[in-house]
């Protein structure tokens, strides 16, 4: 018995993060240009409108950013005045896209 307890410990680990990671949300990204924001300020950013390179246009809510200081919401009105890209990873969960992670899309060097 004292053999197979390890080996049930360890079967017990695998089974629990299997399942934790089945669970998690996946996340997906999507990489456009900024066409609408809807805030009340630079500090009180609810959502916004991203445009993909194919014509969609897709909203993304921004309670569930992580990235804030590195990426502050309110940085999206430069993005709108400028049209640089930007990428968004998200998650859906319930039919709505919540933006964890907000970035400056790669330069791309012209052909």
């Amino acid at each position: 018995m004292r053999r197979r307890l390890p080996l049930l410990i360890a079967i017990i680990a695998v089974a629990t993060i299997a399942i934790v990671v089945s669970s998690a949300p996946m996340t997906s990204s999507a990489t456009g240009v900024v066409v609408a924001v809807d805030a009340r300020s630079l500090t009180d950013v609810r959502s916004f409108t991203l445009r993909t390179p194919g014509g969609e246009t897709m909203v993304f809510t921004l309670d569930a950013l992580q990235n804030r200081v590195e990426f502050p919401p309110g940085h999206l009105a430069e993005h709108i005045a400028t049209t640089a890209p930007i990428v968004v990873t998200y998650r859906l969960e319930g039919g709505v896209a919540r933006a964890v992670r907000l970035q400056d899309a790669p330069a791309v060097a012209p052909s």
